[in-house]
């Protein structure tokens, strides 16, 4: 949701040493997973945070002014971290000829405010070791807090100048400007990058979520500071406004914090929840020809929502078939058995407009017919035939044990506090997730296999050769 820069300066740099240690055991289990296959439950069996616990249980605080947070009071270490979102504030939300503001203004929020320009800002903040990030994705518009205790009065405040009084001077948006265009001319140079946007805008056709994520590039360069003032106030506001709280801090304090940061916000956002795109599934894959080492794919297929019945069988269902790295049923047949690619994973996405089970896998010129072929394969074999039992425990066993890397850092934990509320999880989701894992059955797991994996409904596009393959048909 947010990237926290890690500063030298830090009077707790032990702290924040362990707590990178920790995260790391987190990413060495996804790295690891990926280059062994199954066997990351020996990392988990291992870790010192399988043993961890929620008996605290999650606070809900309402502030004076009615602003709604929630908490994790945990004062293990002398950390605070404060996750927050504005729903319907992301890029997709962008006016058409506006393209690329929600990410301006996101980079233009971390350039200084109130008395602090540019240069000023990130000296007190580093001098402070105080962590403050914005972002625009898709849907929302986040960000974050991190801070030790002794710090928090001063990063609450340099938050709430960052959120009410930023500076926009000229230079820096001139600055962020040119970066936004080069990111924008260097998107092309690589294939994978290039097959994601087009296979968006093919997907999304006419819908916001088929633009360029990083904006347009004529809008950008006429975007100045009146633009960024009218984002900023027309997307963050306090009935779009989700907090998750966690650390060294008690509902007392987080409460104030809450009004202090927040409550001179606008009480009402100018933005609305999107229209659904339709897409259309119809088990194409369409080519697109460009000199490439490797011929890259992407799929999508119709997904389940955060809310929706099927979501935790079909959870199952895609760790099973693509989201467990070497081990998956996708990566046996297709890198395993038939030596075909490098690579090849499944993944769900959870967009507010439209949830989608994605795909994709990369592979030689040489071998992409084959690889399609059984790829597509692999997919309807999996809808058609199902799971075992012995795979649904196994994909269980994981992704409950696993369950507690996540709170490898006390950010993360802001993070899923504020998750749970937007995906209206309720305040015990944290003592109760792995129960909703266990509860599953293998006809459930079958039932969403049948339902979701079908090939005839899997859009594709390939970017890369494909001379061998025409000759061949």
């Amino acid at each position: 949701m947010s990237h926290r820069p890690l500063y030298k300066k830090s009077p707790h740099c032990g702290i924040k040493i362990f707590l990178v240690m920790l995260l790391g055991i987190a990413l060495a289990l996804t790295a690891y997973e990926r280059l062994t296959g199954f066997h990351a439950q020996e990392i988990v069996d291992n870790s010192i945070l399988k043993a961890k616990t929620f008996a605290a249980p999650v606070q809900e605080v309402v502030s004076g002014r009615g602003i709604k947070a929630y908490l994790l009071e945990d004062k293990t270490n002398p950390i605070i971290s404060v996750s927050f979102l504005f729903e319907n504030g992301g890029w997709a939300h962008d006016r058409a000829d506006r393209q690329g503001a929600a990410k301006m203004a996101a980079a233009m929020l971390g350039e200084g405010a109130g008395k602090y320009n540019s240069q000023a800002w990130k000296e007190a903040l580093e001098s402070k070791a105080i962590g403050i990030s914005f972002s625009a994705g898709k849907d929302d518009f986040s960000g974050s807090l991190l801070t030790t205790t002794e710090n928090a009065p001063q990063a609450f405040e340099m938050l709430r100048l960052a959120l009410t009084a930023p500076r926009f001077d000229q230079a820096d948006i001139d600055r962020v400007r040119a970066l936004m265009l080069e990111v924008l001319r260097r998107q092309k140079e690589h294939p994978a990058n290039e097959l994601g946007l087009m296979f968006e805008e093919e997907l999304f056709r006419g819908h916001p979520y088929g633009r360029n994520p990083a904006g347009d590039p004529a809008a950008i360069r006429k975007l100045g500071r009146t633009d960024l003032e009218e984002a900023v106030q027309a997307r963050l506001a306090k009935d779009n406004l989700i907090v998750g709280i966690a650390g060294d801090i008690d509902a007392a304090a987080a409460s104030k914090m809450l009004d202090d940061v927040f409550g001179s916000l606008a009480e009402k956002a100018r933005t609305a929840a999107l229209a659904a795109p339709e897409p259309v599934f119809n088990g194409v894959t369409e080519q697109v020809s460009r000199r490439s080492g490797q011929n890259i794919v992407r799929f999508a297929a119709p997904g389940a929502a955060r809310s929706d019945a099927d979501f935790y069988p079909l959870f199952i269902a895609n760790y099973i078939v693509g989201g467990s790295g070497l081990s998956s049923r996708l990566s046996k047949a297709i890198r395993e058995d038939k030596g075909l690619t490098y690579g090849v994973y499944s993944y769900q996405t959870l967009d507010d407009a439209v949830p989608l089970l994605q795909a994709g896998f990369s592979t030689t010129e040489d071998n992409y017919g084959e690889a399609l072929d059984l790829f597509k394969q692999q997919w309807e074999l999996f809808g058609s035939k199902g799971v075992s039992a012995a795979e649904v425990e196994q994909a269980k066993n994981f992704l409950t044990a696993s369950y507690n890397l996540r709170f490898a850092s006390i950010g993360n934990i802001a993070d899923i506090l504020t998750a749970m509320q937007k995906y209206r999880l309720g305040q015990d989701f944290l003592q109760k997730r792995n129960s909703y894992i266990e509860a599953v059955t293998v006809d459930e797991v079958n039932a969403a296999a049948a339902k979701y994996f079908n090939k005839d409904r899997l859009q594709g596009m390939a970017i890369g050769s494909f001379d061998k393959v025409t000759k061949e048909k």
